[in-house]
């Protein structure tokens, strides 16, 4: 095998790097609604069930979105529709600071996070392009870091901005740091740079693919369950322990610290162990945090505990899902990761529907306890999935 030069290490890692940091931005802005739900609720005068339809209507639409913007976008150089798609974010997020009412709320924001269905697929996609084959399972795993740290430092500050400087003002800061992710994806990505074409029959062949399609009911499922308390992480920390922002702030923190360890973790362990072994752990960590902040969240030691080990298998999970797509049919990557995309937003939104059946009819003790019963679906049809991969 030839060793690569110097400067295709290089030019692999500024894909890495410019991806990563795009993931960070397009992770906080898919979260900025669990952080601020309860000071928009608050200031909009709407109940919290209602006030999460701006988290339910966008992940409908995103997870319709995702395949349908794969396959109209799949001819387009790559540098055109991930700068585009960030752009979208931030004039979306600066319309967003605008919005006079819940509902005009939700209809931007579901028409911003559109950007968020095209970002992150593509971006997996072309690291396929560009990154060579021994190396690829590594690298898309190592961008979704950038959601870890949008858990770590995004989704926290934007808590914390919320309640201090109002949820308007957050947005609009947001859509300046999404106009950096836009200047560093134009000067990364080259001009003509062109993927396959989706058309009807790689969809087809998707569709008639056991092992994909076994693969992404993981992923819809392993979605609902962590958003059935994560939707309502603001009013569930409120609840369990005390409604300070600070509060809430450190809690995405501990969450988000635990999801970088998490994805490290995965992107060392991917080589060696394989996509499969990843997911089970990481679906096991998940089940295992949900479970204590149920029994013993109300204390401080237990909501740690119980948070490190829920945060460190999420994000583990999401990304070692995209590179068991990949292994499992390369050639199908560019459909195959927009349906897995799409199956983390259709979890989104059966989770938080059921999350706010929950808090409707029980309380906001019974969301883990619920959430781990859905995350134990999760590993029962992972495992069924590893009988039909051909990892």
């Amino acid at each position: 095998m030839q060793t690569k030069t110097p400067s295709a290490e290089a030019r692999e890692r500024r894909f890495v790097l410019a991806f990563t940091f795009g993931n960070f931005v397009i992770g906080t802005g898919v979260m900025l609604a669990p952080g601020l739900l309860l000071v928009l609720s608050q200031d909009l005068g709407t109940a919290l069930p209602q006030t999460a339809l701006l988290i339910t209507v966008a992940a409908v639409a995103m997870c319709v979105g995702s395949p349908l913007l794969a396959t109209v976008t799949s001819r387009i150089d790559r540098r055109s529709v991930l700068a585009g798609s960030l752009v979208l974010y931030a004039l979306g997020h600066a319309a967003c600071a605008l919005a006079p009412s819940l509902p005009i709320l939700i209809a931007v924001r579901t028409l911003t996070l559109l950007g968020a269905a095209v970002f992150t697929p593509q971006a997996a996609a072309t690291l396929g392009m560009v990154i060579a084959p021994e190396r690829r399972a590594a690298a898309i795993t190592a961008i979704f870091l950038g959601w870890s740290i949008a858990s770590v430092v995004g989704s926290p500050m934007a808590a914390w901005l919320g309640a201090h400087i109002g949820w308007r003002q957050t947005f609009a800061l947001f859509a300046v740091l999404c106009v950096v992710a836009v200047g560093w994806v134009l000067r990364v990505v080259p001009a003509g740079l062109h993927g396959t074409s989706l058309s009807r029959d790689a969809w087809r062949q998707v569709a008639a693919h056991p092992a994909l399609l076994a693969i992404l009911l993981v992923t819809a499922a392993s979605a609902s369950g962590q958003f059935i308390t994560f939707a309502y992480i603001a009013p569930f920390v409120a609840h369990t322990l005390d409604a300070s922002p600070n509060t809430l702030s450190f809690a995405l923190l501990l969450f988000g610290l635990a999801g970088v360890v998490g994805n490290v973790w995965a992107t060392r362990r991917i080589g060696a162990a394989g996509a499969t072994s990843n997911v089970t752990l990481s679906l096991a960590s998940m089940v295992a945090g949900m479970l204590i902040l149920a029994v013993v969240g109300q204390w401080w030691i237990g909501f740690v505990v119980g948070a490190l080990a829920w945060g460190g298998g999420v994000f583990a999970n999401n990304s070692s899902q995209q590179a068991r797509l990949v292994a499992a049919a390369p050639a199908l990557a560019g459909a195959s990761i927009a349906l897995n995309t799409s199956m983390i937003y259709l979890g989104q939104a059966v989770g938080t529907t059921i999350g706010g059946a929950v808090i409707a009819t029980r309380s906001f003790t019974w969301l883990p306890v619920t959430g781990a019963v859905v995350l134990l679906g999760a590993l029962a049809l992972s495992a069924r999935a590893s009988q039909r991969s051909v990892e």
